[in-house]
């Protein structure tokens, strides 16, 4: 790759990098007025949005480390990106002190007279607590910051030699960071969205999480790859036969997440428990059930019919179509997960719910691309030469 073309690159990705800057400035800007005029909507919208966005950086943090298990010249194309948007992650963790903030607003058992009155809540109260909420929170980020951090650093070369010599301590690091990856997730999970509702449980939850972190991760690293294919050098690795990979691989996450929300109501429907059943009660009425089917069709049926194609996952236009259905569906999954514990009663609508996605979705987006324009400059591993020795 050429100088020319390095400079062209970044400059694009820093263009992002400020469109993204002044977006989010002005949505935090409206969040922060609606946090002041109508905290009860703030945040549980700020809630919904953040998981959505932490969901796709910790997304790219499972794909990095899952390539630097197994290989493949699939993960090499997006290598670089999903190392950029796990590298947002300490953002995220600052971001997420809104939620640690209104935590009174946000969970029951965060208010000291409703745990006086429901036993229930009094008996899970050594570990649904204010102090160790914010404690396990700062694990959580901690060991999702560092991990980021070490894979990064030991990433970041484009010289073979050297390039081998790092796979194995990558690959060292991430087969328990994978582990700590699920195990965080799960308390993660249960800490910030499934306590939102403390009498109700379920044991496929963080699994849940996890495979649509799956789903997000991968749709939007493959956009990106796709945005950024008219230009080197993802211009020279982007070849169909690597986005066909990248499609079968979503296909995986897609049918795995959804055998897990299928497997979950399953379990509920059939063992029909008056303390599990009426968490489903509130998302199957009042308007909620036109969520539900939004996401049978639009984040399983329709995704998985035109990602068993050749032609759609071969053809960038298709397949870009299909990733932003799938992360506008994961936006919708999250707020019928989370705002039924708020109004059961039915969909309420608010402006907050668009306000607080797109701030922090600037934010993000304006990391991101900066921290992607850094490595811009470097060759996507040799992918050619790769595929030409195995051709």
């Amino acid at each position: 790759m050429t100088h020319a073309d390095s400079t062209e690159t970044r400059q694009g990705l820093a263009g992002y990098a400020l469109a993204g800057l002044l977006v989010g400035l002005v949505g935090a800007g409206l969040c922060a007025f609606g946090a002041w005029s109508e905290p009860e909507s703030f945040y549980p919208a700020w809630l919904v949005a953040h998981l959505f966005w932490l969901g796709i950086a910790l997304g790219c943090l499972a794909i990095s480390m899952l390539h630097h298990l197994t290989g493949g010249a699939w993960g090499r194309v997006i290598r670089r990106v999903v190392e950029s948007g796990a590298a947002t992650l300490p953002l995220l963790a600052v971001l997420f002190v809104p939620v640690w903030l209104g935590m009174e607003h946000l969970y029951v058992w965060a208010q000291s007279g409703a745990v006086e009155a429901d036993p229930l809540l009094a008996g899970k109260s050594r570990y649904l607590n204010v102090e160790s909420f914010g404690i396990r929170a700062a694990a959580y980020f901690a060991i999702w910051s560092a991990l980021a951090l070490w894979s990064n650093r030991w990433s970041a070369t484009t010289d073979a030699p050297a390039e081998a010599r790092r796979q194995r301590p990558l690959q060292l690091l991430s087969g328990p960071g994978l582990i700590l990856y699920g195990l965080t997730v799960t308390f993660a999970s249960i800490d910030w969205a499934m306590s939102l509702e403390p009498h109700w449980y379920s044991s496929m939850y963080g699994v849940l999480f996890i495979g649509g972190q799956a789903v997000a991760g991968m749709s939007a690293a493959t956009l990106t790859v796709i945005a950024l294919g008219r230009r080197r050098p993802w211009s020279e690795s982007a070849t169909p036969e690597r986005l066909n990979d990248l499609g079968n691989l979503l296909l995986a996450f897609v049918m795995f997440w959804s055998y897990v929300a299928f497997m979950q109501y399953l379990i509920i429907w059939s063992g029909n428990l008056p303390e599990e059943t009426p968490w489903y009660a509130n998302r199957t009425a009042g308007g909620w059930q036109l969520l539900a089917w939004c996401l049978i069709v639009f984040h399983f049926a329709v995704p998985f019919l035109l990602l068993l194609s050749r032609r759609t996952k071969r053809a960038p236009a298709r397949l870009a179509t299909v990733l932003v259905v799938l992360l506008g569906m994961r936006l919708v999954d999250l707020f019928w997960l989370v705002m039924p514990a708020f109004h059961p009663q039915g969909i309420r609508l608010h402006w907050l719910h668009v306000a607080a996605p797109v701030a922090i979705g600037g934010l993000w987006l304006a990391v991101f691309a900066w921290r992607l324009s850094a490595r811009a400059k470097l060759p996507v591993y040799g992918v050619q030469i790769e595929e030409r020795a195995h051709g």
